[in-house]
């Protein structure tokens, strides 16, 4: 390991808590720039994570001119109401809708709990084992991904609850068993059911369409809220601009946004219908630097050229590359490479271990680890899958160079070099 990375590595273990990574890999971020991480050492990594999709663009696109960042929630603004134009224009179903802006994700997620409670009056909110939500209390509640929480500052908020979650493998009795647990609850005093589409957490896994339209079918039955988690897939990673958009005829009462949506700002949203988001009232759910002018801006630049032809245009073939991808290189090494599970731009590279010495978890740390020294950083997340969500814009060259790279360290792990 480079010298100057070691020092910077243990200046990190001495001046900053441990609650603050989960980093697994001997990278020291000095800049960053398109598609590339820089490191302290002068070494450029292509960026298969998106910054866990925060920079869906690349790093560096920003609006064009200088402006300061008004705290919003104490005056209207330019640059939010704008923002606001847009997005409530990409409500699904098109029905009337309205937003409001907080500070990330997690706080999102918290304030989906908050709408749904004071929408319905009731206060049971259904969630899914293995959603991840976030790490504020509200959204830690919510969260029940293996092996990311634990129950140091319980207890939790109450009247949360989780069933099982099916994926696009799932059959009919495992479907038929998560709908019982629900009724089991008394549909009638549930509040809310806030689904994450796409487990991205979990590897990149889709929820069953009929497990999906079975959850909606009750929510319209029994006047519960229904609400699509999309901070991690929004803004196209899936394909359509939310990724509950790729289960037809499903049209939630609200979706959460985050990540992206501030143009490498932080900034997080909850975007409803109109009757749903008038359920709470001024600094309910309230932050001075929710929806700050220069996050919105960002935003507003990069949603701008998300919507051009031709970012739509290269979009839609890297998809389509990526999936060719991500097949060709299962087919190459059936004996590491288990499945791949994902959609759009978000997959999950699942890795099985060719020895028996080794669990499958240091298998995918090993591959890992030899893609960021050939110069690819991704990440393993959950337990033995490497998380591939390269950038929205991202040159086709480029994505197949990175899959290129990938390849190579499957390859050397497959032919025990390392």
């Amino acid at each position: 390991m480079n010298k100057i990375v070691e020092k910077y590595l243990a200046a990190d273990r001495e001046l900053i808590a441990p609650v603050q990574h989960i980093a697994e890999l001997p990278l020291v971020v000095k800049n960053a720039e398109g598609p590339y991480l820089i490191s302290a050492e002068n070494k450029r990594y292509l960026d298969f994570t998106s910054g866990a999709c925060t920079m869906s663009l690349g790093y560096g696109i920003k609006n064009d001119h200088e402006f300061g960042s008004f705290p919003f929630p104490y005056a209207s603004g330019v640059n939010q109401i704008e923002y606001a134009k847009k997005l409530t224009k990409k409500f699904p179903g098109g029905f009337p809708s309205q937003i409001a802006f907080s500070v990330c994700g997690s706080d999102t997620n918290d304030a989906a709990i908050k709408f749904s409670r004071a929408y319905t009056g009731r206060q049971k909110i259904v969630t899914f084992e293995g959603d991840y939500h976030g790490t504020t209390f509200g959204a830690a509640s919510l969260t029940t991904l293996p092996g990311r929480l634990s129950n140091k500052f319980a207890p939790m908020v109450g009247e949360i609850y989780s069933v099982p979650f099916c994926d696009e493998y799932a059959d009919d009795g495992q479907i038929d068993a998560v709908i019982e647990k629900i009724k089991a609850l008394d549909c009638n005093t549930i509040a809310g059911f806030i689904v994450e589409p796409i487990q991205g957490d979990m590897g990149m896994l889709p929820m069953h369409q009929r497990l999906m339209h079975e959850i909606y079918s009750l929510s319209r039955k029994h006047h519960c809220a229904f609400i699509a988690d999309e901070v991690q897939m929004a803004f196209y990673r899936t394909g359509p601009f939310f990724s509950i958009e790729n289960y037809p005829d499903v049209f939630p009462d609200a979706v959460t946004m985050g990540k992206h949506i501030g143009g490498g700002i932080p900034l997080g949203a909850i975007l409803g219908r109109k009757d749903f988001m008038q359920a709470l009232g001024p600094c309910e759910h309230a932050f001075s630097m929710a929806g700050n002018s220069e996050a919105c801006a960002r935003g507003l630049y990069n949603f701008n050229l998300i919507e051009s032809k031709d970012f739509q245009d290269n979009l839609h073939k890297n998809i389509e590359i990526l999936q060719n991808e991500l097949n060709s290189l299962k087919l190459k090494y059936p004996s590491v490479i288990e499945k791949y599970t994902g959609i759009g731009l978000a997959y999950g590279l699942w890795v099985k271990s060719i020895s028996s010495s080794e669990d499958d978890n240091e298998a995918c740390k090993k591959i890992i680890k030899r893609a960021f020294d050939l110069g690819l950083y991704t990440m393993r997340i959950g337990s033995n899958w490497i998380r591939i969500e390269p950038m929205l814009n991202l040159d086709e060259k480029l994505l197949k160079e990175g899959m290129a790279i990938l390849d190579r360290a499957v390859a050397d792990y497959s032919e025990h070099r390392i």
